[in-house]
């Protein structure tokens, strides 16, 4: 097994390669066989994740819940190797991004300077990736604001410039946790919707961890739902919604049969 692991701030890339499973479906970019994560501590053992078993296909967006405490972003965690396992989990060949709850994007850096502050530190400032760049900030609206300072920006445009930063380097796999929950809940329905779309556009597998239902349902193809610590996948649910947008989807007459669902489990 290689691996290498470089990170700024709340951004990460890795590359790690392991043995191909037997059985595999040819699309999965990531799979989860059999993980047990523990903590431990001078006073003794915390059993943070059991047999969790989930398979994630090139293309997919997985959106996570489960009670406080369960083991969300421990999950993450463990998938982006900041929390090494010795056995359990592979990812194919692939490089991952990583948002956490705040953009952390650095005042004394313009917009512009903090998304490509990744290239910068892995000496991968080309001319192709600045043109990525320049195609990203001007498809999603920030071009106009890329000499700004971060604290001249809305946390709406914060949130999608984090993003950007993010996909510069061109991850396979981005991992999302609670990315919006800082922002106000209007600002926060509007966010979700753009970098949903965004996501979607740019043909990336996402993970998404959330507290919030309604947001797991608009933005998911599948809404994993893990149970109180130690977490475990207590359902996996199906979500289609043929094409439409986050925003449409909390519109659509299924979404209130899908909010039914997955409360189910909850209760």
């Amino acid at each position: 097994m290689r691996f290498v692991i470089n990170h700024i701030g709340h951004l990460f890339s890795y590359n790690m390669v392991y043995p191909k499973e037997t059985g595999v479906r040819e699309m999965a970019i990531l799979t989860i066989k059999d993980l047990d994560f523990s903590y431990h501590s001078p006073q003794g053992e915390t059993k943070a994740l059991t047999d969790i078993n989930l398979t994630v296909n090139e293309g997919e967006f997985i959106s996570i819940v489960g009670p406080s405490g369960c083991g969300k972003s421990t999950l993450l965690s463990i998938i982006a190797g900041l929390t090494p396992v010795a056995d359990g989990f592979f990812v194919n060949n692939a490089t991952i991004g990583y948002m956490l709850q705040r953009d952390h994007l650095f005042e004394w850096r313009t917009i512009y300077d903090n998304v490509i502050l990744g290239l910068e530190i892995k000496k991968i400032l080309t001319q192709e990736n600045i043109k990525r760049v320049d195609r990203l900030l001007e498809r999603y609206g920030l071009d106009a604001f890329k000499n700004k300072r971060p604290s001249e920006l809305s946390g709406g445009m914060r949130q999608r410039a984090a993003l950007i930063r993010t996909l510069a380097l061109n991850p396979d796999i981005l991992l999302l946790d609670e990315p919006f929950s800082a922002l106000d809940y209007q600002t926060r329905l509007r966010v979700s919707d753009d970098i949903g779309e965004i996501i979607k556009e740019e043909k990336k597998t996402a993970l998404l961890v959330t507290h919030d239902l309604s947001e797991a349902i608009a933005m998911g193809d599948r809404v994993v739902v893990l149970s109180e610590r130690p977490g475990t996948i207590r359902k996996i649910i199906d979500i289609n919604f043929d094409g439409l947008s986050p925003l449409e989807r909390r519109n659509a007459p299924e979404f209130q049969e899908y909010f039914h669902e997955l409360w189910r489990c909850f209760s």
